[in-house]
């Protein structure tokens, strides 16, 4: 199995997915200090991915490096931590296994199945950690389940975004593991992630909000206005969105604005200016600047490469 993707910017590389011949390492032999790429692999700053095909497995590791073990399907693996005893282990679609730097693990897949590896930096990850942890203590160690709805579905999009988007650029990548890493601090820190939390806007509320913001992208929109709107104070307000979908309210209404004008760029021929007046930018400049930082790449540039290729908006 094989596919290429060229990522068309100067930070550009070639993503090959490939099951590789020779996928072993002793379960229990010496630990290799880097892992190997049996499948697909993406580096970035920092940060390297690799996606596995369903393919079986044993290894025996121990990096300097932070690993995120998650899979696409139901996953049954014997795992030994540390050199401790061996234990069968299920993980479902989406969840993970994070494991801190220096680390020894032993595992050997039971069935075949596709699993992403996200291998981070300790500087990057511990960058982010500490961000989230606004001052508090903590401790890197093993989380042995992770499961998390935000978290499973940017495991979803690194996968689409390796195989099947035609601008895959290193710095929307290394934002898609940052954002894994942030809700996996979440839980390093004892705190609950997504809806479940009880200060999380009710579902009725939510839509609510979500809905109004779409129909109002090319307005100013002021989160103190929404948040009285649902009578809640702009600090209860901004805790509850926040905890509902992963995002501060004005992330998540940049975030909108940019995919409304991703597809402007792809289905109109609006220039630039025409299309951060419909999407609420203040001006070309702000919509180009904050394009390219979540995206990795410039509107024109964006468009350029769809109708280059053909394509139509994803």
């Amino acid at each position: 199995m094989k596919k290429e993707i060229d990522i068309p910017d100067s930070g550009a590389q070639r993503f090959v997915l490939k099951a590789a011949e020779e996928r072993s390492v002793a379960f229990d032999g010496p630990p290799v200090s880097q892992l190997p790429e049996w499948g697909g692999v993406a580096n970035t700053d920092g940060v390297r991915f690799i996606l596995h095909p369903p393919l079986d497995f044993e290894i025996a590791y121990r990096i300097p490096d932070y690993l995120i073990f998650t899979p696409y399907a139901r996953a049954v693996v014997d795992v030994a931590l540390k050199d401790g005893p061996t234990k069968r282990r299920t993980w479902s679609a989406g969840a993970a296994m994070v494991v801190p730097p220096e680390t020894c693990v032993r595992a050997r897949m039971a069935e075949p199945v596709e699993f992403l590896c996200i291998i981070v930096a300790p500087e990057r990850a511990e960058a982010v950690i500490a961000r989230a942890a606004h001052g508090r203590l903590w401790a890197p160690e093993v989380i042995e389940d992770f499961g998390d709805a935000g978290f499973a579905a940017l495991q979803q999009e690194v996968r689409r975004s390796l195989l099947g988007d035609p601008l895959v650029e290193p710095a929307y990548l290394e934002s898609l593991a940052d954002a894994m890493l942030a809700r996996i601090a979440c839980r390093l820190l004892g705190r609950p992630t997504g809806p479940q939390r009880k200060e999380a806007l009710p579902p009725f509320v939510l839509r609510s909000v979500t809905e109004q913001i779409e129909e109002t992208l090319a307005e100013t929109i002021r989160v103190e206005e929404i948040a009285k709107q649902v009578g809640l104070s702009r600090s209860h307000f901004s805790r509850a969105f926040q905890a509902a979908t992963g995002q501060t309210a004005q992330e998540f209404i940049i975030t909108r604005r940019i995919c409304r004008a991703r597809d402007l760029l792809v289905e109109t021929d609006r220039n630039v200016a025409e299309i951060a007046a419909a999407t609420g930018f203040s001006s070309q400049a702000h919509l180009s600047s904050a394009f390219k930082k979540r995206l990795g790449v410039s509107p024109g540039r964006y468009r350029d490469a769809f109708q280059r290729d053909g394509l139509q908006a994803p």
